[in-house]
C-alpha cells in the first residue's frame, strides 16, 4: 500500500518535472547545439557528452532516498527557475561576452535545479545533490581558466619529470618547460598537459569517492588528491618516453606512445586513486568504530 501511495505522489511530480526540463531544453535549443558541437570538435571538452547521463546514473541510485519525503517547494523551486532565464538572457544579450555558452550551460543546470526543487523539495534535492552538482561539469571551463590549468598541470609535470630523472640517475639540464637530455631537448608543450585524462580521472574520483565513501571531508579529500595523482601520471609518462627515446630509439619522440599512449598511462592514475579511497574508506570505518567504543559505555552510565 505505501509504495503503491508514493508510487502514485511521484508520477505526477514526475511529470511536470520531466515536462519543465523539456520546456528548458527547447528554450535553451541554440546554445545546447553549440555545447554539443563543442564536446564533439574540442578534444578538451569530450567528457561533457557523458556527465548528463552519468548524473541521470545516480539519480536513479538514489531514487529510494529521494523519494522517501516528496513534497512540492515553489517558495525556492519558483525564484530559481526565473534565475536561470535570467542567467541564459544575459547570456544572449552579451553574444561578445567571453564564455557564452558557459553561461548558457550553467543556465540549464540552475532551471534543472530550480525545476526539481519544485516538484520534489527541499529533503529531496538534499539526497540529490551529488548529481547535481557534478552536472555542473557540463559548464565549459572558460578558455582563461583552462589555460591556467593547463600551464598549472604543464608546470607541475615538467618539475616532477626532472626530479624523477635526476633519481633515475640521467643527466639532465631544465630551462623552464624545456628539458636537456643526453643529445636532445625536450619541451613539454601545453598539449603534452595531460588535461584530457586529468579531467578523466577528476570524474572518475567523485564518482568513485560517491559510491565507495560515506563522509564528506573523505570524498573532498580524494577529490582533492586527483590533481597530485594527474601530475604524477603525466611525469611518468614524460620519463617513460624520454628515456625510451634517448636510450633505446628517436622514433619514440614522434610514435605511437607518444601521440596514442594517453591510455595505458592513465592507468596509472587508476591504479593510485582506486587504493586511496580504499585507504580513507578503512579510516571512515576506523572512526566510525571509535566513536561507537566510545559513546557504548557512556550511553550505559
Amino acid at each position: 500500500m505505501n509504495l503503491s501511495r508514493n508510487v502514485a505522489r511521484f508520477a505526477p511530480r514526475q511529470q511536470l518535472f520531466v515536462a519543465l526540463c523539456v520546456s528548458a531544453i527547447l528554450m535553451l535549443w541554440t546554445p545546447l547545439k553549440t555545447l554539443l558541437g563543442l564536446s564533439l570538435q574540442d578534444d578538451r571538452y569530450t567528457y561533457i557528452l557523458v556527465i548528463p547521463l552519468i548524473s541521470a546514473a545516480f539519480l536513479y541510485l538514489d531514487k529510494e532516498r529521494i523519494c522517501r519525503d516528496l513534497r512540492y517547494c515553489p517558495a525556492v523551486g519558483v525564484p530559481l527557475m526565473p534565475l536561470g532565464l535570467i542567467i541564459f538572457v544575459v547570456s544572449r544579450l552579451r553574444l561578445s561576452l567571453p564564455g557564452n555558452v558557459s553561461i548558457s550551460a550553467c543556465a540549464m543546470v540552475v532551471l534543472s535545479a530550480g525545476a526539481f526543487i519544485l516538484c520534489y523539495g527541499l529533503t529531496s534535492f538534499r539526497y540529490a545533490s551529488f548529481p547535481f552538482l557534478f552536472l555542473l561539469l557540463v559548464v565549459p571551463i572558460p578558455n582563461a581558466v583552462l589555460d591556467r590549468v593547463i600551464a598549472a598541470l604543464q608546470t607541475g609535470s615538467v618539475a616532477l619529470s626532472y626530479v624523477l630523472l635526476r633519481v633515475a640517475g640521467v643527466p639532465i639540464l631544465r630551462h623552464g618547460t624545456v628539458m636537456s637530455l643526453p643529445g636532445v631537448d625536450i619541451e613539454v608543450a601545453p598539449q603534452c598537459s595531460g588535461i584530457r585524462s586529468s579531467m578523466a580521472l577528476l570524474i572518475a574520483g567523485a564518482m568513485i569517492s560517491r559510491l565507495l565513501l560515506r563522509t564528506t571531508w573523505a570524498r573532498l579529500l580524494a577529490i582533492l588528491c586527483v590533481g597530485p595523482i594527474a601530475i604524477f601520471r603525466n611525469a611518468v609518462r614524460i620519463v617513460c618516453i624520454s628515456l625510451l627515446g634517448v636510450y633505446v630509439d628517436r622514433g619514440f619522440f614522434f610514435g605511437s606512445l607518444h601521440r596514442h599512449g594517453g591510455l595505458p598511462f592513465s592507468l596509472i592514475g587508476f591504479a593510485i586513486l582506486i587504493p586511496l579511497v580504499w585507504l580513507l574508506r578503512r579510516w571512515e570505518q576506523q572512526l566510525g568504530s571509535g566513536r561507537v567504543s566510545v559513546e557504548g559505555p557512556a550511553s550505559g552510565l
